[in-house]
């Protein structure tokens, strides 16, 4: 069988650097901002032989290595600025380093590009210079770094402090804005075209109206501007923007640049669009003679190039002629690594890009597996490229654990799903194909795993890292300052505040999240342990997880391959492990949609089709002794009631008679099998059981939330069923965000808010519970502020609505209020899908915990299926919509 594989390729665009400055120095960027750069340079030597002042010296030989990094002369460049001596002052400092920065960055070395960078921020910071012209070109330059890197968030964050100083520098039409403009569209490319098309435009009005139309500042926006057209599919926009864009270049470097090869490769990749493969072969190939030609054999670029030649050659079937082209581009992308042996792979922290390199891996596994279906039949075949899977799974750890915001290694997880996706496939296929499939299985199993939740895995292994590593209170309490001040900001800067007070607080929030940093390098330095334990974490093995199982409960978790539409169930019991390998349907998606939606809107005969339809696919056949289901879900199962559905044929139109599968299993879900192993066993019958009841029934009108008459009753009689002085109720004023946050819920066992949740699925960190405002919080518990609560409770119970949703972010799941409660330290958690009637949710409330108080030796899961079942089968609330949307997430 010949697999064919349809590749998404990164755009190829391009920076600005800003200018402007004084005296002499203006006179020498009015030069450089027409493009006479060998007038500036000349100027800049007649400068430098006339003065004795060794401060202007320094700022001009910084001046001639900007315009040299300008002209592509990057070595030349190094030497000058190797050679600079600033004789311990910061600020000249500051400004050398950040030349270096910009120079390694056009060396794709983002690593030393980031340390100048950093440096020279804190000088600039330190020496009282935090807002001047130099201070926001180590800004702009950051923001390139870490946009080259896959960090959108904050390059984002230092590329709007950027453009505030020049605004406030140079005013709104500057070019130094200009360029900002250009800098923050090459950082919403990847994920708002509409936007970063409008701020490229911006820049191309202002560098039109200083230049007209003949200037390479108007080659770079023409660039960039063609770029987002080919992303809507305007090609021909795309190519004329791109031709414009070449031949100011040429007219400007007649000897040659490299943000000519920038045109071509993206004039090549345009006329792939249009399906004119010959035409972008020639690009390609002109592009390749012309990177090499400005950077030596070794330059990430060069690599992108080499990617695409060799994807035209996979979709040829040539694939040896790949294989070649791909190990060419991870040779040009490593500073040591030279192995033209496709059998070999460089180690995961041997690049220049770490993007670039993740993505020559990938396509180098692809072709070997294409080769094995489409000529050789060689085994070894895929094991090399499930080798190369390995190197790709170690690198994206590498770029997790060097990245401290979260939005960004959640983003991470989307290109890496397609990695273990991958993984799954071939592992599995070896399986097949070998005696020794017990250990191709578990590696399919580790692929799947490693594609749900890592980010929250690993934030738990570091909030367990500081209690094991021995770090100090007083610097425990001090990052929970930090990390409340930036949840704070996060939430104001929500709200839509005036222009001015937006600036304020961005630049309060890059201020916290620069300090936040620094205080994590200063503990992985002086706590060694800390950082080890940080990242030594690893997946649970399938033994490692039997022994976590009694002989009744299994472990079923699903992993969804979207390219090959599979669906993988892996299950894990006691004493066995097997995976079955299913065709995903054409309407699963809508299946799955259509199951919540028949239930939201008592709709029975479409419930009927959907559940019978999903059940065929999701629910296996399992052992009678199996009774406890664990269920690990993969995307928008995250969000299905697995209960609802039939353990076997259904006949019936009545809910009472009908197989449902809460009749069959108890239930509980968990994000991922190494939270199943990371987290602590609950100990679900402690000797005295205590409870925190939180029932806010009163709420502010601005909040235009419907009163919950119902919850008042519900907390009263489950307080009642706890013996004195183990239950604790807060109602009205009493139940308020000041209580919540003053840490006396770590002392219960049992934590339950009946109140309204509110899920944002855009900005997850802003989900939140409605409370009472307290003297010092306005009675809106987000979800970046539950992150920061200490609990240590075995249950923490959300009897409101739709608080087990969220955003789905493939690769990490559905990320809401659920994985709050968990980082917080909540064992288990019972959240809901849907909005239920307060008097049923009370009646199930209540009945959960009855049970549970009654029967000490029960888990969680077994409990609340006992209180479902009461309801089916008392009749008066037996649909699943009373019932189903609660569910228990933990082990």
């Amino acid at each position: 069988m010949i697999r064919r594989f349809y590749i998404l390729i990164s755009i190829t665009l391009l920076s600005i650097r800003g200018f402007g400055q004084q005296s002499v120095f203006q006179s020498i960027d009015s030069l450089v901002s027409d493009a006479k750069y060998e007038e500036a340079k000349q100027l800049i030597t007649r400068t430098f032989l006339s003065t004795a002042d060794p401060k202007t010296q320094v700022l001009l030989s910084n001046k001639t290595a900007e315009i040299l990094v300008t002209q592509g002369k990057l070595n030349e460049a190094e030497v000058i600025l190797k050679e600079i001596n600033s004789n311990g002052d910061s600020f000249l400092e500051a400004v050398t380093q950040t030349n270096m920065g910009s120079l390694y960055l056009n060396k794709a070395r983002s690593d030393l590009a980031l340390d100048n960078l950093q440096q020279a921020l804190n000088k600039f910071q330190d020496s009282g210079n935090r807002n001047t012209r130099e201070a926001a070109q180590c800004l702009a330059d950051l923001s390139l770094v870490y946009w080259s890197i896959g960090k959108l968030n904050q390059a984002e964050e230092n590329g709007l402090i950027a453009l505030q100083i020049r605004q406030n520098l140079y005013g709104q039409n500057s070019e130094e804005v200009a360029a900002s403009y250009n800098d923050l569209g090459l950082v919403y490319s990847p994920t708002n075209v509409d936007k970063a098309l409008e701020y490229y435009e911006m820049a191309l009005s202002i560098y039109e109206k200083a230049h007209g139309k003949e200037h390479p500042k108007i080659a770079i926006a023409s660039n960039n501007i063609g770029a987002m057209y080919r992303q809507l599919e305007l090609y021909g926009d795309a190519v004329n923007n791109f031709e414009t864009a070449l031949a100011i270049w040429k007219k400007v470097y007649p000897l040659g640049h490299p943000n000519q090869a920038s045109a071509l490769v993206n004039l090549g990749r345009t006329y792939i669009k249009m399906g004119d493969r010959k035409a972008a072969l020639g690009y390609f190939e002109k592009a390749l003679e012309a990177y090499r030609k400005s950077y030596g054999p070794k330059h990430p670029d060069i690599s992108s190039v080499l990617n695409l030649l060799g994807t035209l050659k996979l979709e040829d079937n040539h694939y040896e002629d790949a294989l070649k082209s791909f190990q060419e581009a991870i040779i040009s992308n490593s500073p040591s690594f030279d192995q033209k042996n496709i059998a070999h792979n460089p180690m995961a922290s041997d690049f220049y890009n770490g993007k670039v390199l993740l993505y020559s891996l990938r396509l180098k596994a692809q072709a070997l597996e294409s080769g094995y279906y489409g000529k050789t039949l060689k085994l070894k075949d895929l094991k090399w490229a499930l080798s190369c899977l390995f190197t790709c799974d170690s690198l994206i750890d590498n770029i997790r654990h060097h990245s401290s915001d979260e939005n960004d290694k959640i983003e991470l997880g989307e290109s890496a799903n397609e990695v273990y996706e991958d993984g799954v496939r071939i592992a599995q296929a070896i399986s097949e194909m070998t005696l020794h499939y017990k250990h191709y299985r578990e590696v399919a199993f580790y692929f799947a795993e490693k594609g749900k939740s890592a980010v929250l895995q690993e934030s738990i292994a570091e909030a367990e890292a500081k209690s094991f590593a021995g770090i100090p209170n007083d610097l425990v309490e001090q990052e929970n300052n930090i990390k409340s001040t930036i949840a704070f900001l996060v939430q104001k800067l929500s709200q839509k505040p005036s222009a001015e007070e937006e600036k304020y607080l961005r630049e309060s929030l890059f201020t916290t999240n620069r300090e936040y940093n620094n205080f994590i390098k200063k503990l992985e330095i002086g706590y060694p342990n800390y950082f080890n334990l940080k990242f030594n974490q690893s997946l649970p093995t399938i033994q490692a997880l039997q022994k976590l199982l009694d002989s009744k409960t299994a472990i079923l978790s699903y992993f969804i391959a979207d390219k090959d539409k599979r669906i993988y169930q892996f299950i894990v019991t006691k004493k066995h492990f097997k995976i079955i390998n299913l065709t995903l349907p054409d309407r699963f998606e809508k299946f799955v949609k259509g199951l919540t939606n028949s239930l939201l809107f008592s709709d029975p005969g479409i419930y009927q089709e959907a559940a019978s339809s999903l059940s065929d696919i999701l629910i296996p056949s399992l052992p009678v002794s199996i009774t406890n289901l664990v269920i690990i879900p993969s995307g928008r199962l995250g969000t299905l009631p697995f209960e609802v559905l039939f353990y076997k044929k259904n006949k019936s139109s009545d809910f009472q008679s009908m197989p449902l599968v809460v009749k069959r299993f108890s239930i509980s879900y968990q994000f991922s099998a190494g939270l199943i192993a990371q987290r602590p066993k609950s100990l679900n019958s402690p000797a005295t059981v205590s409870i925190f009841l939180c029932a806010p029934v009163q709420f502010p009108d601005k909040d235009n939330l419907d009163p919950l008459p119902g919850t008042e009753k519900e907390v009263n009689t489950i307080a009642k069923l706890f013996k004195d002085n183990s239950s604790s109720i807060a109602k009205f004023s009493d139940a308020n965000e000041d209580l919540i946050k003053s840490g006396a819920l770590s002392r219960f066992n049992y934590l339950h808010f009946a109140t309204h949740g509110i899920v944002n699925e855009t900005a997850p960190e802003l989900s939140r519970i409605f409370l009472q405002p307290g003297k010092q919080e306005d009675g809106n518990l987000f979800a970046g502020e539950i992150f920061n609560l200490n609990l240590n409770a075995e249950l923490a119970v959300l009897s409101a609505c739709q608080t087990g949703l969220g955003k789905f972010s493939k690769g990490e799941g559905v990320i809401g209020l659920s994985r709050a409660l968990v980082y917080a330290g909540a064992k288990n958690i019972i959240v809901s899908f849907w909005s239920v009637a307060d008097e049923s949710t009370s009646l199930l409330m209540t009945d959960f915990y009855d049970i549970l108080l009654q029967n000490k030796n029960q888990n969680f899961r077994e409990t609340l299926q006992k209180a479902k079942l009461k309801m089916i089968s008392e009749g008066k609330y037996a649909a699943p919509y009373y019932w189903a949307p609660f569910i228990l997430i933990g082990f």
